[in-house]
């Protein structure tokens, strides 16, 4: 198989200081719950119980849901964005792909059973930039992922209590 352009291809941009950021942000934390609990909360129409400040606009679904291929779109985390679930395996893993003008993304949600009436999520956040306003908003990915953590804190409690934090 002849591969000399796409050799020639990858050698050019290889040599080339590729400007433009990628970060990652990981969050980890257990909760006093189980993993179905905690995966239905993990939806864009749950979130309205218990994120405050949460809105989207649900653009593509089935079930009204989260559901594999559900798309969405949000202002949320400052940017509009679109969300795509690529990957649903119920009280396991949720993953979406995001897009901005400026930057596209992951955010991959793990879920530990540990049978014991709790259950550990572990969030990735990975951003990269697609232009140089993009790399702003990924230096700022430190910041996002101390958000996370503090929408973690609001989840817990709302799994506590039952009540969004006011």
């Amino acid at each position: 198989m002849n591969t000399q352009r796409s050799d020639q291809v990858q050698k050019e941009w290889s040599r080339t200081i590729n400007p433009l950021k990628r970060a990652t942000a990981v969050c980890q934390r257990t909760f006093m719950t189980s993993a179905e609990s905690l995966f239905a909360l993990l939806c864009p129409t749950t979130e309205y119980d218990w994120l405050p400040g949460w809105s989207c606009e649900l653009l593509h679904s089935d079930s009204g849901y989260a559901e594999y291929n559900v798309v969405i779109r949000t202002s949320f985390f400052g940017a509009e964005e679109i969300w795509v679930c690529t990957r649903y395996e119920p009280n396991k893993a949720i993953e979406y792909a995001r897009t901005s003008e400026n930057q596209c993304g992951k955010m991959e949600i793990s879920l530990v059973d540990h049978g014991d009436g709790t259950v550990t999520g572990r969030w990735v956040l990975t951003a990269s930039a697609l232009n140089e306003d993009g790399n702003e908003a990924v230096d700022e990915l430190a910041s996002a992922g101390k958000q996370i953590d503090e929408i973690l804190g609001v989840l817990d409690h709302y799994l506590t209590t039952g009540e969004m934090v006011s």
